[in-house]
């Protein structure tokens, strides 16, 4: 009889806990489903970028120039839009580029030049004229005379004795290019022995150079960085030789 009533009590127990607990669980809050948020998507323009590198000097083909899409709110400044431009392939393609551009770029009009004369040409400021010097590797700063770079120009002459005299002809001049590497291309060191140097200057300048590379030797004097500067020097020649004038102030360089 006792064994009867223990196991009734047990029976009991065990289903008062087991509705206990499936009361328990009813009561747990359901999990909160998470809802996928719609991306904002920014509305986007058509921008005239480079296909591919396009180097300094480089003339544009169609080939260069293709439509990408660009975010409206990040629009570089000056880029090309087809919106605005939508003629823009044929407008561009045979200008030239004075400044490298990177496939993917936008393509600015500022970086270009719309010519049928060389670089070189287009790049000369109005009254200069470029001149070829012809400069060997220990005349030239052994070779780390770069494009952009200011230098002076000294000339050698050798006597009927033996003898060398030196004089400094020309300050202060702009190096356009060595050999066929521009400033966009300075990296692209060049580093043959014999090398030319292209130098920008004035007429007068130039006639002085073409005079002094058929009686001597030109060698090129790297001037420091804190020691160049745009400002123009007025160059002249004199009976008897070559002078400058700086500042003002007449310098004989030296009698023939």
């Amino acid at each position: 009889m006792k064994y009867a009533r223990l196991v009734v009590l047990g029976v009991a127990l065990g289903a008062g806990l087991l509705a206990a607990r499936m009361v328990m669980k009813s009561n747990e809050p359901e999990p909160m489903s998470l809802v996928d948020q719609p991306e904002l998507v920014s509305p986007s323009e058509q921008v005239l970028v480079a296909s591919k590198d396009i180097r300094l000097g480089e003339k544009l083909t169609a080939k260069d120039l293709e439509w990408a899409p660009w975010p409206e709110n990040s629009l570089p400044k000056g880029a090309i839009t087809k919106s605005k431009v939508p003629e823009a392939e044929e407008t561009y393609t045979g200008q030239i580029a004075k400044a490298p551009i990177y496939g993917g770029e936008p393509i600015r009009p500022q970086r270009l030049i719309d010519t049928d004369r060389g670089f070189m040409a287009a790049m000369l400021p109005k009254g200069q004229r470029a001149i070829a010097v012809s400069v060997e590797a220990e005349t030239s700063a052994g070779g780390f005379i770069l494009p952009g770079d200011k230098v002076d120009l000294i000339l050698t002459r050798s006597g009927r004795d033996n003898s060398a005299t030196s004089e400094t002809i020309l300050e202060n001049v702009r190096v356009l290019a060595i050999d066929t590497t521009t400033a966009g291309e300075k990296d692209q060191k060049n580093l043959s022995p014999k090398r030319t140097a292209t130098l920008e200057l004035a007429l007068s300048q130039a006639e002085i150079v073409a005079q002094a590379q058929q009686s001597g030797t030109i060698s090129l004097a790297l001037r420091s960085a804190q020691d160049s500067s745009d400002d123009n020097e007025e160059i002249v020649r004199k009976r008897g030789g070559v002078s400058f004038v700086k500042y003002g102030v007449s310098s004989q360089a030296g009698g023939r």
